[in-house]
């Protein structure tokens, strides 16, 4: 120490101010970028989108019952199935079952809803027929309703949302699939 009591800065001062510096400069490089996150355009879909058009689906546009979502109306079914206008009105369903899954919940990618058996792994490719009976007859209709093509792979990334459905007092799940 010198005489009028000021010391010099030593090499344990200087190590921790410098590991400090660097730890606070690689926590700003590390989060900064994703503060922007949320106000950036998202390059492929998102999970929020096929969830929010999975609920849909199942818990209002298909529903037998806004008490009962996930139980699904055979005739409602049918006319989002088939897009028949017609059978939605007669049957009281929602007034855009007809329409486009992707125009409805205003989505600009594709989407691919598909009611199949519980044990599918692939619903997807090479949906079946699906008989349905509805108070105005026993319909045979395609599984899944798409407004793109579902093997298109080279579209980019696929977001996939599911819930479990009752039609006809039997299960079956729902899957919805944006790109």
């Amino acid at each position: 120490m010198s005489a009028d009591g000021a010391r010099a800065q030593t090499p344990v001062d200087f190590a921790v101010g410098a590991g400090v510096f660097v730890l606070t400069l690689a926590f700003v490089v590390a989060f900064v970028p994703t503060l922007f996150d949320p106000f950036s355009a998202a390059a492929t879909a998102s999970p929020v989108v096929s969830d929010r058009v999975a609920s849909g689906v199942a818990g209002d546009l298909l529903a037998a019952s806004p008490t009962d979502p996930g139980v699904l109306s055979p005739a409602c079914t049918v006319a989002f199935l088939t897009a028949n206008a017609t059978l939605g009105t007669q049957a009281g369903c929602h007034p855009e079952v007809a329409a486009s899954p992707a125009s409805h919940y205003g989505i600009d990618g594709d989407v691919q809803v598909v009611i199949h058996d519980l044990d599918e792994r692939t619903p997807n490719r090479n949906p079946s027929n699906l008989s349905i009976a509805t108070r105005y007859g026993v319909f045979d209709v395609e599984q899944s309703r798409s407004t793109g093509d579902p093997n298109d792979v080279g579209r980019g990334d696929v977001t996939v949302s599911q819930r479990l459905v009752s039609l006809g007092g039997t299960q079956y799940r729902l899957t919805v699939r944006v790109w």
